[in-house]
């Protein structure tokens, strides 16, 4: 049922983006709005956000990463919790963030319970099992006439 929601988000999503982005954008779409089905309440209850101490979370290959706006957003809110500045220092802030410095915090998806491990590690396959389809299809596509040797 996951799998399949996951499935037409993907087949949806701009065929440039790779499908670990894809997959970001989706688990934060549906962490970032109320439950609506059966899916959202299952990602809502096993997959939480982490912080990581610097901006490179884990050495784990399959770590997945939040979108770079939502990243943003939890930093400045972390930044902004008890005061509330001039939109010049908002801004600022803002500028500072884009840079991303090295010791600045990452946020990444992890699960909540061993079952939200799991069910993260097979959106992950799934999603890279995809981008193989993709590279597969454009291989097969590719024709040795594509290629020009140069002399």
């Amino acid at each position: 049922m996951i799998l399949e929601a996951f499935s037409r988000y993907l087949q949806n999503a701009a065929p440039e983006l790779p499908a670990s982005q894809v997959l970001s954008l989706w688990l934060w779409e549906r962490l970032a709005s109320t439950p609506k089905n059966a899916v959202d309440q299952v990602i809502h209850c096993e997959v939480e956000i982490a912080r990581a101490a610097t901006n490179q979370p884990a050495s784990h290959p399959r770590t997945i990463r939040l979108p770079a706006d939502a990243e943003l957003a939890l930093k400045l809110k972390g930044r902004l919790k008890g005061q509330i500045g001039s939109a010049a220092e908002l801004e600022s802030s803002l500028q500072n963030s884009k840079a991303a410095p090295k010791d600045s915090p990452a946020y990444f998806f992890k699960g909540a319970s061993s079952s939200g491990s799991r069910l993260l590690n097979s959106l992950y396959e799934y999603s890279m099992s995809y981008e193989q389809q993709k590279w597969s299809r454009f291989i097969h596509s590719v024709k040795a006439s594509d290629f020009h040797l140069l002399k």
